[in-house]
């Protein structure tokens, strides 16, 4: 998007017969010396005039402060001059420190500032000295902070923000302040049409519009992040003045945000388009180590064209993205204008190249040509079941969540190798395993993700295929076990004869004991009989062996399980649940029922649960799960069919009602509430209601009242006061009770606030004489400080009621006609406790 703002012109600055003579912007930024040590500049900007200041003082947040002399003093045209003051110091620790400078006052006249002229002009900027991080440098601010626009013609500024540790920008506005760094009372946002507001990312400040010329000055908070951690803030404050002009701004074309390979080199146009032009441009790109970018300050009549050009390296490889602006001046006689565009540019290290995965035994080995960018600090490896087939998109690095692909380890830099032996547990036989590295940096930016590499065990072992319950029992229980044979071993290190060895343990995976042994490798099926399937999970590992005079272990079988069914007795309903462990993946479930002799299929998931309804309470049910899976490779058996024993069970009423849903309202005397069930619930038990009470938010809650069902609503009267929370619980006929409903509270903003008007007569005719308050409720006390339209102080109270007659309560004189000004914190009972709000605002005296 194409943004413009208005270049401040001489004519505009002349026409105001009187300015200011003092601080109309600034900002305090730092940079690091070494230890703890910084030096810091108090940037500021002024009408040129001879009430000058050659020296500052700052407060450093330590405790100290000192005088800080002038370094430079800068005519920038058009009636601004910038000073600058330097200064270096070394803090006593780590620890946040908050650095000040407060000027007496600020430039006469400024719209949204009462009384400008004698409120002080303050800036901060915060600084971290945190020993879990570098150092931070603050942000560099390119763009002046005074600037012009005009009425109703909507208003773009950008300060030109440039982080040197290449840390994340937010930006937001905030209340200009005065003195000792506190809110300046009466200040407001410039009056618009519409809406003031910033881009949080890229610092657009947008005015949509003028309405009014004048001065009118904004604050402008731009924190910087590391690592989600914040690490730094640095405040502006800035000065707009608004003029009335029937002139247009130039047009910018350019490219919108993009990416660019580290070591590429990045090249676009970019055209300016108006009678007299002049194009260029300004951002961290042009001071950047290693290679800045270039792009030549271009003129044109109709139209100024500049190519931008940038030879990347890995050095500006950062997950920030670097901010590159745009200007285009016109050369109108009156009131020349400016447009801007801000395009992102992200420098994205290059994928890891020749990505391999090569099988040994029950691990893989990963392999991958080193990252051209040695200022990576590692890579991380992700890997995934089955591929996926991800090719990333531009300005798509590392490895995204919809991919499927989960990190499973890191390497440093040097390391371009990884052994995946799934944290000690080995990976299991038929499965398709698929990997991706990417490099990572030190403030977590990610290169482009590498080629997939997939590839499945060797079938140097047994597989098990079906671990099935046969027969369910105590005693007479069969268990059918089936594998496939081993054909990738090497027979010159394994000659043979060969044995299996079958291997069972009961209700856990670790405690197996040999069950059979067959001297044939052609023997694929075992069954285990004359077991307890009623009441156990069967766990089986099948073992082969070298059969010499010293029989050696060639491999073993991944673990596999059977399926164990679980039922739980609800209100007319079962809820059915089951157990399984295996190396393939089941990916549907059938639930089969009893019914008359027969078992019948009721229903299919992919989960491992499933709930039966709609049965009769007291009636016994049986059933067993029907597992359907399946090995990602290819080349084994498919489907993988098994099942689980057989288990009965009866519903019984179990289930607490509904839980009720309050909601509720108060003319601030009684407590209406009403109460409303889902439609899917079946209150045909229900009994009663029982309504719960506590009296703020620190109480514990105690019981109120009840109200037999199938009443849904109900009155309170004669409570000691509307404020507290409710609750509701129902029970039903057999004893069950319902959990909590939702909690339904009544605070103090449900009726009378605390308001003040904003005029009064105190002129004795005995109507609005005094200044005091509209009906109000549950307050506690106030602290009301009144002021004149200079900034002193002439009336305060703590009396709710206030009763201000107009007179200066410390001098006795009475008050001329005129608009006066409040600061109010109103102690208010509340669900909290009680909580102060401050209240501002201006009281107008009429006589």
């Amino acid at each position: 998007m194409t943004k413009w703002v208005f270049t401040g012109i001489l004519v505009f600055f002349l026409s105001f017969s009187v300015y200011g003579t003092h601080e109309r912007a600034g900002e305090i930024t730092y940079r690091h010396l070494g230890g703890l040590s910084y030096e810091v500049t108090i940037t500021t900007y002024t009408y040129p005039n001879p009430a000058d200041r050659p020296e500052l003082t700052i407060k450093w947040g330590d405790g100290n402060e000192e005088k800080v002399p002038r370094r430079i003093k800068q005519s920038l045209g058009n009636n601004i001059q910038r000073n600058t003051y330097v200064a270096q110091h070394t803090f006593p620790a780590t620890g946040t420190y908050i650095l000040s400078m407060e000027d007496p006052n600020r430039n006469e006249g400024i719209i949204n500032v009462p009384n400008s002229v004698n409120i002080p002009f303050y800036i901060e900027s915060t600084l971290i000295i945190n020993p879990f991080f570098q150092y931070n440098n603050s942000p560099v601010l390119t763009n002046p902070p005074v600037d012009v626009g005009c009425v109703d013609v909507p208003f773009y500024h950008n300060p030109g923000a440039a982080d040197p540790d290449g840390d994340s920008l937010v930006y937001s506005l905030i209340l200009c302040r005065g003195y000792d760094g506190e809110n300046i009372p009466g200040y407001s946002y410039p009056i618009t049409s519409n809406t003031v507001s910033i881009n949080p990312l890229t610092g657009d400040f947008y005015w949509d519009s003028p309405v009014l010329q004048g001065e009118y000055n904004i604050a402008i908070l731009i924190e910087e992040y590391r690592l989600g951690v914040k690490v730094g803030s640095v405040v502006r404050d800035m000065q707009i003045l608004i003029t009335s002009c029937n002139n247009h701004p130039p047009v910018i074309t350019a490219i919108n945000d993009t990416c660019v390979n580290a070591g590429d080199t990045l090249q676009f146009q970019v055209s300016a388009y108006d009678d007299t032009v002049i194009l260029t441009a300004y951002g961290d790109v042009f001071s950047a180590a290693h290679n800045p970018a270039i792009f030549p300050q271009t003129v044109g009549a109709g139209v100024a064209t500049g190519i931008f050009s940038w030879n990347t390296h890995c050095l500006h490889v950062r997950k920030q993205p670097y901010q590159v602006t745009f200007k285009a001046n016109d050369n109108h006689r009156n009131v020349p204008l400016t447009s801007i565009k801000t395009v992102r540019i992200t420098v994205v290290a290059p994928a890891p190249q020749n990505l391999q995965a090569v099988p040994f035994e029950n691990t893989i080995t990963l392999s991958w040509n080193p990252s051209p960018c040695n200022n990576a600090i590692g890579y991380k490896i992700y890997r995934r079941i089955n591929s996926y087939g991800f090719i990333p998109d531009h300005c798509e690095t590392g490895v995204p969540a919809y991919t499927g692909y989960t990190q499973i380890g890191t390497t440093d830099i040097n390391t371009t190798s990884f052994l995946d032996n799934n944290d000690g547990k080995g990976l299991a036989r038929g499965t398709v395993y698929c990997y991706l590295v990417i490099a990572y940096f030190a403030d977590m930016a990610e290169s482009y993700a590498s080629n997939e590499a997939c590839v499945t065990l060797k079938k140097e072992v047994p597989v098990i295929t079906h671990i099935s319950i046969l027969e369910t029992g105590a005693t007479s229980g069969k268990v059918y076990v089936q594998w496939t044979k081993p054909t990738e071993f090497d027979t010159v290190q394994y000659p043979g004869p060969y044995y299996y060895t079958i291997n069972r343990s009961i209700n856990n995976a670790y405690n197996f004991t040999v069950v059979a042994t067959y001297l044939s490798l052609d023997s694929l099926v075992f069954i285990d009989s004359l077991q307890n399937t009623e009441n156990n999970t069967f766990f089986y590992r099948i073992n082969v062996y070298n059969n010499t005079v010293n029989p050696y272990l060639i491999g073993s079988s991944d673990m596999a399980s059977s399926v164990f069914l679980f039922l739980e007795p609800a209100d007319r309903q079962l809820k059915i649940s089951w157990n399984v462990s295996v190396p393939w993946e089941n990916y549907n479930y059938i639930v089969y029922r009893e019914n008359n002799g027969v078992f019948d299929s009721v229903g299919q998931t992919h989960l491992t649960s499933f709930t039966d309804t709609n049965l009769t309470n007291g009636q016994s049910y049986c059933y067993y799960i029907e597992a359907q899976g399946a090995y990602s490779d290819a080349t084994l058996p498919n489907p993988l069919i098994n099942l689980s024993q057989i288990s009965c069970a009866q519903p019984i009423d179990n289930m607490p009602p509904c839980v009720p849903y309050l909601q509720g309202n108060t003319d601030c005397k009684s407590i209406y509430m009403q109460w409303t069930f889902p439609d899917t619930c079946n209150m045909s038990d229900a009994s009663k209601t029982y309504i719960y009470y506590r009296s703020d938010l620190s109480s514990d809650y105690s019981l109120l009242d009840s109200i037999p069902y199938p009443n849904t609503s109900h009155t309170l009267n004669n409570l000691p006061s509307i404020v507290g929370c409710f609750l509701l619980t129902v029970t039903d006929t057999n004893g069950n009770t319902s959990n909590y409903s939702n909690e339904l509270c009544f605070d103090i903003d449900m009726c009378n606030a605390y308001r003040l008007p904003n005029v009064f007569t105190p002129n004795g005719d005995g109507i609005d004489d005094f200044f005091m308050p509209f009906q109000y409720d549950f307050v506690e006390s106030i602290s009301m400080y009144i002021y004149n339209r200079w900034g002193g102080l002439i009336f305060k109270t703590t009396n709710p009621d206030i009763l201000w007659d107009g007179t200066n309560q410390f001098t006795k004189q009475v008050c001329v006609e005129g608009v006066y000004y409040y600061v109010c914190d109103v102690k208010e009972y509340t669900l909290n406790g009680v909580k102060t709000r401050r209240l501002n605002g201006s009281i107008t005296i009429f006589r």
